[in-house]
C-alpha cells in the first residue's frame, strides 16, 4: 500500500496485532504489550503502518498470537511517487517466538515489494517483553530512522554498479543457496531468479538484479521440475521469519557482491 492502514484493515490481515493476552504457555516473567498499542505509539510520533502480515501456525489456538510484521512511513513517505521509499519494519508475537524487532526497510513503489536491511554498521533493534516497551520501541524507531539516509545513499551506490551476464549469473547461484542450501533439492534454475516481471526491471545494475531475485523468491510463481520430474510452481513466501530471515541475507549478499566488482 502506498497509504496508512487503518486498524480495521490491519485486524484483517493480521489479528494477532490485536491480541488482548499472551498465548497460554508464555512464561509468567513475560511482560505483555499488545503489538496495536505499540503501533498507536508509532502513529503518534508520525510513523503510519502500510503493510501488514502474519505467520501461519498449524497449532490449535495459536493464531491470534503468531509472529506478525507490519511496515511504517514517515507523512512525508504516504502517497509519494518516489520510485523508492525509505520504511521502519516492526516484528513481533506474543508467543514468544520474538522479541519486539526494529529495522530499516526500502519499499520499491514499482513492484510493491519490501527490502530489510541487513548492513554492517546499521543497527537493528531488539526490545524484548520486559520493561517500558513502547518507550523503548519508539527511542529505537528514532535511531533506525537516523541511518535511513546512509542506507539510501547505499542503494544509490547498487544502482550505480552494472553487472555483465556471467556476474547476474553468479549472484543468482549465490541467492539459490540462501533458499536451496542443497542444490539437488533445487526445483528451479539460477536463470529462473533472473527472470523480468516488468519493463522496469530490464536493467543490468546490481540494484534491480537484487530486486529482481528478490521479488521472484518472496511472490514465488517461478515455474521449475521436482527430483520425480513433475512440473511445480514455487510458492510465495508467507512466514514472517522466513521473509525476514531471506530479505537480510539478500541484503547482505548484495553488498558482498558490490565490494567485489566495484
Amino acid at each position: 500500500m502506498n497509504t496508512a492502514m487503518t486498524n480495521d484493515q490491519i485486524r484483517a490481515i493480521t489479528p494477532s496485532v490485536f491480541a488482548t493476552e499472551p498465548w497460554e504457555r508464555v512464561s509468567d516473567k513475560y511482560a505483555f504489550i499488545p503489538t496495536i498499542e505499540v503501533v498507536d505509539a508509532l502513529r503518534e510520533e508520525g510513523f503510519f503502518p502500510t503493510q501488514a502480515m502474519q505467520s501461519k501456525t498449524r497449532i490449535a489456538g495459536k493464531k491470534d498470537f503468531t509472529k506478525h510484521m507490519l511496515r511504517f512511513r514517515r507523512e512525508i513517505d504516504l502517497n509519494t511517487d518516489m520510485k523508492e521509499v525509505p520504511e521502519l519494519v516492526l516484528v513481533n508475537s506474543h508467543d514468544r517466538t520474538s522479541s519486539y524487532q526494529l529495522s530499516a526497510g526500502i519499499f520499491r513503489l514499482v513492484c510493491s515489494n519490501g527490502m530489510i536491511v541487513k548492513s554492517a554498521g546499521f543497527g537493528e533493534v531488539k526490545v524484548n517483553h520486559t520493561g517500558n516497551i513502547k518507550d523503548d520501541v519508539i527511542e529505537g524507531s528514532y535511531s533506525i530512522i537516523e541511518e535511513m539516509p546512509r542506507i539510501m545513499e547505499n542503494m544509490q551506490m547498487l544502482k550505480d554498479i552494472n553487472l555483465s551476464p556471467e556476474q547476474q549469473f553468479a549472484y543468482a547461484t549465490a541467492a539459490m543457496a540462501l533458499r536451496y542450501p542443497v542444490k539437488e533439492l533445487s526445483p528451479i534454475t539460477p536463470s529462473s531468479l533472473l527472470t523480468t516481471r516488468r519493463r522496469e526491471d530490464y536493467n543490468v545494475d546490481l540494484w534491480t538484479t537484487f530486486n529482481k531475485v528478490q521479488e521472484n523468491f518472496i511472490r514465488g510463481g517461478m515455474r521449475g521440475i521436482t527430483k520425480t520430474g513433475k512440473n511445480m510452481s514455487t510458492r510465495a513466501i508467507s512466514s514472517v521469519s522466513e521473509n525476514v530471515t531471506l530479505n537480510k541475507a539478500l541484503w547482505v549478499l548484495t553488498e558482498e557482491m558490490a565490494k567485489l566488482v566495484r
